[in-house]
């Protein structure tokens, strides 16, 4: 390691071999959409289409896990688990696609849970004037 710091050259020729790694890397993608375009993205899906979001997921791979999460927040299926195999079946196989999806549909069913209890223990989801 010595010699690799003290030589200029070899240190310039591995970083030269590793950056392209980081750049090609999916791991290190952040997502730059704003919400206001991952809502235009999915505007053309119908009601509860999943594969419909999973095909804007796949022409956005660095915003798929919040393209999922917003699908399990406005539709609120029953098996996240369902969610999550469809997007994991159809994009590339990435360990940190893979943990992001896995973390924004868990916590988007989670959500999702924690509303329904809310619900179902307030009586703001009763009518105004009785039933």
């Amino acid at each position: 390691m010595k010699q690799l710091i003290k030589n200029p050259f070899l240190w310039l020729c591995c970083t030269l071999l590793f950056i392209p790694f980081l750049i090609a890397s999916p791991s290190n993608a952040q997502c730059t959409m704003t919400s206001g375009q991952i809502d235009a993205a999915v505007a053309s899906c119908s009601a509860n289409d999943l594969d419909c979001f999973v095909s804007v997921a796949k022409s956005n791979l660095s915003c798929a896990a919040n393209i999922a999460w917003y699908y399990m927040i406005m539709y609120a299926p029953d098996d996240p688990t369902a969610v999550l195999n469809s997007f994991l079946n159809a994009l590339p196989d990435s360990y940190s696609l893979t943990e992001g999806l896995t973390a924004s549909i868990d916590a988007a069913h989670r959500a999702n849970q924690s509303e329904q209890k809310a619900g179902s223990t307030t009586s703001a989801n009763e009518y105004p004037y009785g039933q």
